[in-house]
Protein backbone atom coordinates (compact mmCIF):
# COMPACT_ATOMS: atom_id res chain seq x y z
CA UNK A 1 0.00 0.00 0.00
CA UNK A 2 3.09 2.24 1.18
CA UNK A 3 4.26 2.15 -2.38
CA UNK A 4 1.10 2.90 -4.27
CA UNK A 5 0.56 5.77 -2.02
CA UNK A 6 3.58 7.40 -2.47
CA UNK A 7 3.40 6.85 -6.33
CA UNK A 8 -0.16 8.39 -6.43
CA UNK A 9 1.10 12.21 -4.47
CA UNK A 10 4.62 11.70 -5.95
CA UNK A 11 6.36 11.62 -2.75
CA UNK A 12 9.82 11.47 -3.06
CA UNK A 13 11.36 8.49 -0.95
CA UNK A 14 13.76 10.12 1.29
CA UNK A 15 10.99 11.20 3.17
CA UNK A 16 10.45 7.36 4.34
CA UNK A 17 14.13 7.98 6.07
CA UNK A 18 14.72 8.43 9.80
CA UNK A 19 15.91 12.20 9.30
CA UNK A 20 12.47 13.23 8.02
CA UNK A 21 11.12 11.12 10.25
CA UNK A 22 12.20 12.49 13.37
CA UNK A 23 12.22 16.01 11.94
CA UNK A 24 10.30 18.29 13.87
CA UNK A 25 8.77 20.04 10.72
CA UNK A 26 9.27 20.24 7.07
CA UNK A 27 7.21 21.24 3.55
CA UNK A 28 8.18 19.91 -0.35
CA UNK A 29 6.31 20.77 -3.49
CA UNK A 30 6.28 19.41 -6.86
CA UNK A 31 3.88 20.69 -9.96
CA UNK A 32 3.88 19.97 -13.53
CA UNK A 33 2.50 22.30 -16.14
CA UNK A 34 1.69 22.00 -19.73
CA UNK A 35 1.80 24.67 -21.73
CA UNK A 36 -1.34 24.82 -23.49
CA UNK A 37 -3.02 24.10 -20.14
CA UNK A 38 -0.98 25.75 -17.84
CA UNK A 39 -0.53 24.16 -14.25
CA UNK A 40 -2.21 20.29 -14.53
CA UNK A 41 -0.87 18.99 -10.96
CA UNK A 42 0.45 19.92 -7.98
CA UNK A 43 1.68 17.82 -5.11
CA UNK A 44 2.68 18.99 -1.66
CA UNK A 45 4.01 17.69 1.20
CA UNK A 46 4.18 19.40 5.30
CA UNK A 47 4.24 18.18 8.62
CA UNK A 48 3.52 20.05 11.50
CA UNK A 49 4.07 19.23 15.04
CA UNK A 50 2.38 20.28 18.33
CA UNK A 51 2.52 19.99 21.78
CA UNK A 52 -0.27 20.14 24.82
CA UNK A 53 -0.08 20.53 28.31
CA UNK A 54 -3.05 19.47 30.54
CA UNK A 55 -4.14 21.97 32.64
CA UNK A 56 -3.86 19.51 35.48
CA UNK A 57 -0.20 19.99 35.71
CA UNK A 58 2.74 20.30 33.82
CA UNK A 59 3.71 16.51 34.18
CA UNK A 60 0.89 15.89 31.50
CA UNK A 61 1.47 16.31 28.21
CA UNK A 62 0.94 14.59 24.57
CA UNK A 63 2.32 15.48 21.45
CA UNK A 64 0.99 15.65 17.84
CA UNK A 65 2.87 15.14 14.44
CA UNK A 66 0.77 15.08 11.73
CA UNK A 67 1.78 14.68 8.33
CA UNK A 68 0.11 15.89 5.30
CA UNK A 69 0.11 14.85 1.51
CA UNK A 70 -1.91 16.48 -1.29
CA UNK A 71 -2.22 16.35 -4.90
CA UNK A 72 -4.32 17.97 -7.33
CA UNK A 73 -5.10 18.12 -10.35
CA UNK A 74 -7.67 19.61 -12.92
CA UNK A 75 -10.24 16.70 -11.88
CA UNK A 76 -10.05 16.84 -7.88
CA UNK A 77 -8.08 17.01 -4.98
CA UNK A 78 -7.17 14.51 -2.08
CA UNK A 79 -5.18 14.57 1.13
CA UNK A 80 -3.72 12.05 3.04
CA UNK A 81 -3.62 12.88 7.09
CA UNK A 82 -1.01 10.62 8.45
CA UNK A 83 -1.08 10.83 12.96
CA UNK A 84 -4.15 12.99 12.62
CA UNK A 85 -6.17 12.21 15.79
CA UNK A 86 -9.69 12.49 16.53
CA UNK A 87 -9.60 15.89 17.71
CA UNK A 88 -7.80 17.12 14.41
CA UNK A 89 -11.00 15.64 12.61
CA UNK A 90 -13.68 17.14 14.96
CA UNK A 91 -12.03 20.54 14.59
CA UNK A 92 -11.69 20.26 11.10
CA UNK A 93 -14.57 19.24 9.98
CA UNK A 94 -15.83 22.05 12.58
CA UNK A 95 -13.63 24.84 9.89
CA UNK A 96 -14.96 23.33 7.00
CA UNK A 97 -18.50 24.00 7.91
CA UNK A 98 -17.48 27.36 8.47
CA UNK A 99 -15.19 28.66 5.60
CA UNK A 100 -15.51 25.67 2.80
CA UNK A 101 -18.66 27.72 1.22
CA UNK A 102 -16.42 30.74 1.00
CA UNK A 103 -13.32 29.52 -0.73
CA UNK A 104 -13.07 28.58 -4.20
CA UNK A 105 -12.84 24.41 -4.70
CA UNK A 106 -11.20 24.68 -7.99
CA UNK A 107 -7.87 25.88 -6.75
CA UNK A 108 -4.61 23.87 -6.01
CA UNK A 109 -4.47 25.09 -2.35
CA UNK A 110 -8.21 25.33 -1.79
CA UNK A 111 -8.25 22.04 0.71
CA UNK A 112 -4.70 23.73 2.17
CA UNK A 113 -6.92 26.65 3.69
CA UNK A 114 -9.37 25.02 6.28
CA UNK A 115 -6.27 22.76 7.25
CA UNK A 116 -3.99 25.76 8.14
CA UNK A 117 -6.64 26.79 9.94
CA UNK A 118 -7.18 23.64 11.61
CA UNK A 119 -3.17 23.85 13.21
CA UNK A 120 -3.73 27.39 13.79
CA UNK A 121 -6.51 26.43 16.28
CA UNK A 122 -4.62 23.83 17.56
CA UNK A 123 -1.12 25.59 17.95
CA UNK A 124 -3.71 28.60 19.94
CA UNK A 125 -4.56 26.26 22.06
CA UNK A 126 -0.85 24.70 23.22
CA UNK A 127 0.33 28.25 23.68
CA UNK A 128 -2.60 29.38 25.47
CA UNK A 129 -2.37 25.65 28.16
CA UNK A 130 1.41 27.10 28.68
CA UNK A 131 0.35 30.53 29.27
CA UNK A 132 -2.24 29.33 31.59
CA UNK A 133 0.26 27.34 33.50
CA UNK A 134 2.67 30.73 33.42
CA UNK A 135 -0.20 32.86 35.17
CA UNK A 136 -1.14 30.08 37.76
CA UNK A 137 2.60 30.45 39.20
CA UNK A 138 2.31 34.22 38.83
CA UNK A 139 -1.00 34.60 41.10
CA UNK A 140 0.92 32.21 43.25
CA UNK A 141 3.93 34.08 43.90
CA UNK A 142 3.33 36.12 47.42
CA UNK A 143 1.56 33.02 48.56
CA UNK A 144 4.73 30.66 47.83
CA UNK A 145 6.76 33.40 49.59
CA UNK A 146 7.55 32.04 52.89
CA UNK A 147 6.63 28.57 51.39
CA UNK A 148 8.89 25.74 49.84
CA UNK A 149 8.90 26.44 46.32
CA UNK A 150 8.05 23.23 43.75
CA UNK A 151 11.10 23.86 41.11
CA UNK A 152 10.45 20.69 39.78
CA UNK A 153 7.44 21.86 38.12
CA UNK A 154 8.80 24.69 37.03
CA UNK A 155 11.08 23.61 35.25
CA UNK A 156 9.08 21.11 33.57
CA UNK A 157 6.89 24.22 32.66
CA UNK A 158 9.84 25.64 31.65
CA UNK A 159 10.87 22.75 29.50
CA UNK A 160 6.97 22.65 28.08
CA UNK A 161 7.42 26.30 26.60
CA UNK A 162 10.72 25.86 25.13
CA UNK A 163 9.16 23.05 23.26
CA UNK A 164 6.09 24.97 22.36
CA UNK A 165 8.30 27.42 20.94
CA UNK A 166 10.50 25.29 18.82
CA UNK A 167 7.54 23.52 17.10
CA UNK A 168 5.49 26.74 16.77
CA UNK A 169 8.48 28.66 15.25
CA UNK A 170 8.84 25.82 12.70
CA UNK A 171 5.25 25.59 11.91
CA UNK A 172 5.81 29.28 11.11
CA UNK A 173 8.35 28.38 8.68
CA UNK A 174 6.41 25.82 7.26
CA UNK A 175 3.10 27.12 6.76
CA UNK A 176 5.42 30.33 5.62
CA UNK A 177 7.11 27.90 3.00
CA UNK A 178 3.40 26.83 2.00
CA UNK A 179 2.29 29.69 1.29
CA UNK A 180 5.27 31.52 -0.44
CA UNK A 181 4.88 28.32 -2.81
CA UNK A 182 1.04 29.41 -3.60
CA UNK A 183 2.19 32.79 -4.40
CA UNK A 184 4.31 31.45 -7.30
CA UNK A 185 1.57 29.50 -8.44
CA UNK A 186 -0.18 32.34 -10.89
CA UNK A 187 3.36 32.35 -12.63
CA UNK A 188 2.99 28.94 -13.51
CA UNK A 189 -0.63 28.94 -14.12
CA UNK A 190 -2.58 29.68 -17.61
CA UNK A 191 -4.17 32.66 -16.59
CA UNK A 192 -7.26 31.71 -19.20
CA UNK A 193 -8.37 29.02 -17.66
CA UNK A 194 -8.62 29.58 -14.01
CA UNK A 195 -9.55 32.97 -12.23
CA UNK A 196 -6.81 35.26 -11.06
CA UNK A 197 -9.38 36.92 -8.48
CA UNK A 198 -9.79 32.99 -6.99
CA UNK A 199 -5.90 32.69 -6.68
CA UNK A 200 -5.55 35.80 -4.80
CA UNK A 201 -8.32 35.03 -2.80
CA UNK A 202 -6.33 31.46 -1.54
CA UNK A 203 -3.21 33.86 -1.25
CA UNK A 204 -4.71 36.18 0.79
CA UNK A 205 -6.01 33.47 3.74
CA UNK A 206 -2.77 31.92 3.81
CA UNK A 207 -0.87 35.02 4.49
CA UNK A 208 -3.56 35.89 7.04
CA UNK A 209 -2.69 32.45 8.46
CA UNK A 210 1.05 32.81 8.12
CA UNK A 211 0.48 36.42 10.12
CA UNK A 212 -1.75 34.48 13.18
CA UNK A 213 0.77 32.30 13.31
CA UNK A 214 4.11 34.50 14.20
CA UNK A 215 1.68 36.44 16.23
CA UNK A 216 1.71 33.43 18.56
CA UNK A 217 4.73 32.94 18.57
CA UNK A 218 5.87 36.39 20.12
CA UNK A 219 3.30 35.25 22.76
CA UNK A 220 4.79 31.67 23.22
CA UNK A 221 7.96 33.44 23.39
CA UNK A 222 6.69 36.10 26.05
CA UNK A 223 5.33 32.86 28.22
CA UNK A 224 9.36 31.26 28.34
CA UNK A 225 10.34 34.81 29.24
CA UNK A 226 7.79 35.12 31.74
CA UNK A 227 8.58 31.47 33.44
CA UNK A 228 11.86 32.19 33.61
CA UNK A 229 11.14 35.24 35.21
CA UNK A 230 9.25 33.37 37.66
CA UNK A 231 11.68 30.64 38.06
CA UNK A 232 14.85 33.66 38.60
CA UNK A 233 12.63 35.13 40.76
CA UNK A 234 12.07 32.40 43.17
CA UNK A 235 15.65 31.80 43.28
CA UNK A 236 15.83 35.64 44.59
CA UNK A 237 12.92 35.11 47.20
CA UNK A 238 14.96 31.74 48.51
CA UNK A 239 18.23 33.78 48.33
CA UNK A 240 16.80 36.89 50.05
CA UNK A 241 15.32 34.90 52.77
CA UNK A 242 18.34 32.78 53.41
CA UNK A 243 19.99 36.29 53.86
CA UNK A 244 17.23 37.57 56.35
CA UNK A 245 18.00 33.98 58.28
CA UNK A 246 21.78 34.94 58.39
CA UNK A 247 20.81 37.99 59.39
CA UNK A 248 18.73 36.91 61.87
CA UNK A 249 21.39 34.52 63.42
CA UNK A 250 24.25 37.25 63.17
CA UNK A 251 21.79 39.64 65.60
CA UNK A 252 21.36 36.56 68.13
CA UNK A 253 25.34 35.94 67.74
CA UNK A 254 25.69 39.52 68.47
CA UNK A 255 22.98 40.12 71.77
CA UNK A 256 24.83 36.52 73.10
CA UNK A 257 28.11 38.09 72.79
CA UNK A 258 26.71 40.97 74.75
CA UNK A 259 25.67 38.72 77.53
CA UNK A 260 29.05 36.95 77.51
CA UNK A 261 30.52 40.67 78.24
CA UNK A 262 28.28 41.52 81.20
CA UNK A 263 28.66 38.11 82.36
CA UNK A 264 32.70 38.64 82.43
CA UNK A 265 32.39 42.19 83.75
CA UNK A 266 30.22 40.79 86.65
CA UNK A 267 32.81 38.35 87.55
CA UNK A 268 35.69 40.16 87.39
CA UNK A 269 34.33 42.83 89.41
CA UNK A 270 32.56 40.39 92.15
CA UNK A 271 35.34 37.99 92.11
CA UNK A 272 38.53 39.59 93.97
CA UNK A 273 36.47 40.94 96.95
CA UNK A 274 34.63 36.72 97.10
CA UNK A 275 38.79 35.88 96.91
CA UNK A 276 39.74 37.94 99.78
CA UNK A 277 36.48 37.61 102.02
CA UNK A 278 36.95 33.99 101.87
CA UNK A 279 40.91 34.16 102.77
CA UNK A 280 40.04 36.23 105.81
CA UNK A 281 37.42 34.20 106.87
CA UNK A 282 40.14 31.56 107.19
CA UNK A 283 41.00 30.57 110.46
CA UNK A 284 44.31 31.24 111.84
CA UNK A 285 44.58 29.79 115.09
CA UNK A 286 43.61 25.89 116.17
CA UNK A 287 41.38 26.91 119.43
CA UNK A 288 40.92 23.05 119.96
CA UNK A 289 41.92 21.79 123.77
CA UNK A 290 45.03 19.45 124.07
CA UNK A 291 45.10 16.41 126.55
CA UNK A 292 46.61 19.21 129.08
CA UNK A 293 43.42 20.71 128.72
CA UNK A 294 45.04 24.03 127.17
CA UNK A 295 44.70 25.90 123.88
CA UNK A 296 47.49 25.67 121.42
Amino acid sequence: MVPELLQHFQVPGRFLSATYRRSNGFFGSAESVNPEDGLNNCCTWFCVIIKDVSPNGASNYSWRKMTFWTRWNLKQCSILCIGADRSFRDLLQETLSRIWTLLPHSQPYALHVPIVETIVTMQDLSVWSVRDFVRSVEQKRSYTASRPHDFLSLHEASRHAIHSMETLGVTVDTISALQQHASRLPNETDQHSRSTTDLSQIQDQLAFQVRILQNMLRRSQSNKERLQNEIALAYSMIAQRDSQTMTALGEAAKRDSEAMRTIAVVTMAFLPPTFLSASFSTSFFNYTPGHTGQGA
